[in-house]
């Protein structure tokens, strides 16, 4: 019988994790790399591995072979970044093969296309499209989503702020992600965020301030565009680490200032050696004293303002449960809405708390 899940770039940092955690959930599973050996050693260093159900695979690049290595399945987690550059031939392999797709991805650029080309048919074949299924967004939407549960809230501002080191995967992404145009939610519109764009915003945990960006734009100002609840949705993301956003945001000046002239190729070639530069490695696995996140959620009306937070760790690895989790979930049950989605409006925000709860990740608090 075949495997109900496959996981693409099956030897990479994320891949491993969402494995980690597909075998916690006992669920069998297809390993797919570009490189077998690759993809065989990198098995032999997830945690119990010995006692999962899965196979490896030789991951193609053209969408008649991805539908052939999909044919059979019920989802797909994709990791295989940039995004925008690699993703489109392996979501419409999963749609073609009726398989329900899920990425980590934070790029609106990328996001938006998918979602005009591809939304329709998958909501038409009852089919979850749901890219954002990371830390990084489905936390903040599941704030939101306790927000919006109180009566009257119709507008969203939000803050993830995280401690901890992209993994290369990530930094070639967020840095491609530079030269793209990163957009708000202002009274249903989706409105522009300038370039460069940048404050100082305050957070739970500390007195002082923390910079922050867009940081791609998030899916959340596209979870909400059509939603009659919402009228406007502004979010942005922060590291702790001060000295890493500052650099990402003189990357952002030297793009508009230097690299924005050069023809397309140019400016991946020269934005990827500047993202090898940042991070030539893997960091280390997270680490839970280490590695804290603050997810905050204000969500206001013109009468009442409620804030919540959730207080999590370990960022990567709450992808890889998310991943999981929904995985798991699509494989058994129908999400509670097909087609172009985030996992809180797709799972419903109590099921995305319980699953955080459960695995000691996260916890959701009231604010004033």
């Amino acid at each position: 019988m075949k495997k109900p899940v496959v996981v693409c770039g099956a030897s990479g940092y994320t891949a491993k994790l969402i494995i980690e955690f597909l075998r916690s959930f006992q669920v069998p599973f297809i390993a797919a790399g570009r490189n077998r050996d690759r993809v065989e050693a990198a098995m032999k260093l997830i945690p119990g591995i010995e006692t999962a159900d899965y196979e490896i695979a030789e991951l193609p690049t053209d969408v008649a072979d991805l539908k052939k290595l999909f044919a059979g399945s019920k989802v797909v987690c994709n990791t295989v970044g940039p995004f925008v550059q690699h993703a489109e031939p392996t979501i419409q392999a999963a749609l073609e093969a009726g398989c329900h797709y899920l990425d980590t991805t934070n790029e609106q650029n990328y996001m938006m296309p998918m979602r005009d080309k591809y939304g329709a048919e998958f909501a038409r074949k009852q089919l979850l499209l749901a890219p954002s299924t990371a830390h990084m967004c489905t936390i903040m939407e599941t704030a939101a989503e306790a927000c919006l549960a109180e009566s009257e809230v119709d507008t969203i501002e939000g803050v993830c702020i995280v401690s901890g080191t992209p993994t290369p995967g990530s930094t070639q992404t967020f840095i491609q992600s530079v030269t793209a145009e990163e957009r708000y939610l202002e009274g249903g519109v989706l409105q522009l965020w300038r370039p460069c764009h940048s404050a100082e915003v305050r957070v739970p945990f500390t007195d002082r301030t923390l910079l922050a960006l867009p940081w791609g734009g998030s899916g959340l100002p596209l979870w909400y565009q059509d939603d009659p609840r919402v009228q406007s949705v502004r979010t942005m993301a922060a590291f702790t680490n001060r000295d890493l956003m500052e650099g990402v945001l003189k990357i952002y000046s030297h793009y508009h200032a230097n690299l924005r002239q050069l023809p397309e190729d140019g400016q991946r070639e020269a934005l990827a050696r500047i993202a090898a530069g940042m991070q030539p490695g893997a960091p280390p696995r997270e680490n839970p004293m280490i590695h804290r996140n603050w997810d905050t959620i204000i969500g206001s009306s013109t009468t009442k303002t409620v804030r919540y937070t959730i207080y999590s760790h370990c960022g990567y690895q709450i992808t890889g449960l998310l991943q999981a989790f929904a995985a798991n979930w699509l494989i058994k049950h129908p999400p509670r809405a097909f087609g172009f989605q985030g996992a809180a409006h797709a799972f419903g925000y109590e099921r995305i708390l319980s699953v955080l709860e459960k695995f000691g990740y996260g916890k959701l608090v009231r604010g004033n």
